[in-house]
């Protein structure tokens, strides 16, 4: 079912089963003065942590220096998309994501701080939509003094529960409310000024109702309990909050009528840029950092006299990774640069596990490619005297950016979700075939066009079988654990990968790359036919039973 707020964009080429090539290919509008402000961003932030940042010892030690928040603030990288009027510099959401993959070249903890702030912080998603009004004035004033955000929304229990742990009841002089609660694994938590929390409002006449608290933390009460240490983006600020007694005006806490406020619009689309930038920039970083690794190693490396880049296995890990880097910057460029990204939704919640898988399988390649150098962290080589490249650093980060603001799969089972919201209900027939694709993609990327044709032409049907599927699980939310999530999964993946091709064949029309389109849909087809043949087969072997025998001690269980 086509909407208005769908119009154009990819959810429209997969409900209605159809490819929409002129819209795909129409040029991106560039904004050449916020090209060269980022340009000129990226490289200040570049310089800073070239020549007085160690980024090794940041990782190492699990902790950013002092001075260094200063160092960032002091070259821009707290205001990139901020107003010129209040210090900014008043980029768009690409540039900001231009800006953050930098930083993300050299540290993807320092990537992921500046995305959270830039991305999710106050001054980015409440700012827009607030009323002229005290607060923000509040905020409006803490950008210009050059304030560290974030946002606070996970619960001690888990992420995206209905209802925040965290409790706002009015105070008993009736001035404001009263927070009282806890927050786990908040980003910027420790460092931030301003905080976005999270609360079950209760005790007024509304209540129970979602709001959004924006927190001073210097303001009694609030508290970072513990620092937290993670497998990757070691250094990154995050912590256990604790917010006991914490005093914020009426003013200071967001509702909506009726509903959640993160759920509006406005607020959904601000957190799914700021995913972009918390995850598939540090991921698109890491993913070309591990490309030059690959190719410089390759250029030096000599097996028994042949060099390693004439061996037909390495050539295709190198022509892979190039192909994933091809992969992460089309989709990133169609959901951000392209006419009305805020309508791009789906692209950009789409885009991160796209981002993300992709840089998992780059790592992957170098670290089997590398393999003959040893699996050393960068300390160990650089004791020995060998090249000190971080792949192990890089190994750990990518890991973490799948799981990070939300577990991969669920984000990909949340994709097949809002399809079957959007669907036209009813059997859905194969949509005709379309005209071949116009000029600009050589012979075997007409015929991969003509292959994602005949997929998304297939694709209602495939979503109204899902749709079956659930609806015969008995369960009354699709989301919910007694759903059958399995179908849900795959279906989100293929429509990823879907998007994925029409992303680089849409690019290659551009700027003419057409070996790199066809290696990526080479393998996006590769990977296609797995998951619909899983699709195909909705039942496959006991997995139910056989974690039921496990969690009930009947099962194989590992030796002691």
């Amino acid at each position: 079912m086509t909407t208005s707020d769908t119009a154009g964009t990819f959810l429209t080429a997969l409900l209605d089963g159809r490819p929409d090539w002129p819209t795909w290919t129409a040029p991106p509008r560039p904004d050449p003065a916020g090209q060269r402000r980022a340009d000129a961003a990226a490289t200040r932030l570049l310089a800073f942590l070239d020549t007085d940042a160690d980024l090794e010892a940041v990782d190492r030690d699990g902790e950013l220096p002092e001075g260094f928040l200063k160092a960032l603030h002091d070259v821009g990288a707290f205001t990139l998309g901020a107003d010129e009027e209040l210090g900014g510099l008043g980029l768009g959401p690409y540039d900001v994501f231009r800006v953050v993959e930098a930083a993300a070249t050299r540290s993807a903890a320092v990537g992921f701080l500046l995305g959270v702030h830039n991305g999710i912080g106050v001054g980015a998603s409440l700012l827009p939509v607030l009323p002229e009004g005290p607060l923000r004035d509040l905020i409006r004033r803490h950008i210009a003094d050059g304030m560290i955000s974030g946002w606070a929304d996970t619960d001690p229990e888990g992420q995206g529960n209905q209802w925040p742990t965290v409790t706002a009841t009015p105070a008993f002089d009736g001035d404001g409310y009263v927070l009282d609660g806890e927050k786990l694994f908040i980003s910027n938590g420790p460092v931030a000024t301003l905080l976005g929390v999270t609360v079950t409002v209760r005790g007024d006449a509304h209540a129970p109702r979602v709001g959004l608290a924006v927190v001073d933390t210097t303001d009694p009460g609030f508290c970072v309990e513990a620092e937290l240490e993670h497998l990757g983006v070691r250094g990154l600020p995050n912590g256990r909050l604790t917010l006991t007694g914490v005093r914020v005006p009426a003013e200071r806490l967001v509702t909506v009528p009726e509903g959640d406020p993160r759920r509006t619009p406005v607020f959904a689309s601000a957190v799914m840029t700021a995913r972009l930038l918390i995850q598939a920039a540090p991921a698109l970083a890491i993913a070309r950092n591990c490309l030059r690794w690959s190719v410089e190693f390759t250029a030096r490396r000599r097996i028994d006299g042949v060099g390693l880049g004439e061996y037909d296995l390495t050539r295709r890990a190198l022509a892979e990774n190039a192909a994933d880097v091809r992969l992460m910057e089309s989709a990133i460029r169609w959901a951000l640069a392209g006419p009305a990204p805020q309508d791009r939704w789906f692209e950009r919640h789409t885009a991160r596990n796209l981002c993300t898988d992709a840089c998992a399988r780059v790592v992957d390649r170098t670290l089997s490619l590398l393999g003959g150098e040893g699996t050393e962290t960068a300390r160990s080589k650089r004791a020995r005297g060998a090249l000190p490249i971080p792949l192990e650093r890089a190994y750990r980060d990518a890991r973490v950016l799948r799981t990070a603001g939300g577990v991969d799969f669920l984000a990909d089972v949340q994709t097949a979700n809002v399809l079957l919201a959007r669907r036209t209900h009813g059997t859905a027939e194969p949509a005709p075939h379309p005209a071949p694709a116009p000029g600009g993609l050589s012979p075997r990327n007409r015929r991969h066009f003509a292959t994602l044709a005949d997929r998304l032409a297939r694709f209602p049907a495939a979503v109204e079988t899902v749709a079956e599927v659930v609806a015969v699980s008995g369960a009354a939310d699709a989301s919910g654990p007694r759903a059958r999530q399995y179908p849900l999964l795959l279906l989100g993946r293929i429509a990823r990968e879907l998007f994925g091709t029409a992303a680089v064949l849409a690019a290659a029309a551009h700027d003419g790359e057409q070996a790199l389109t066809d290696v990526h849909c080479t393998a996006a087809e590769a990977r296609l036919r797995d998951l619909t043949a899983r699709l195909d087969d909705p039942e496959g072997p006991d997995h139910a039973g056989i974690a039921a025998a496990l969690l009930a001690g009947a099962g194989p269980t590992p030796a002691p």
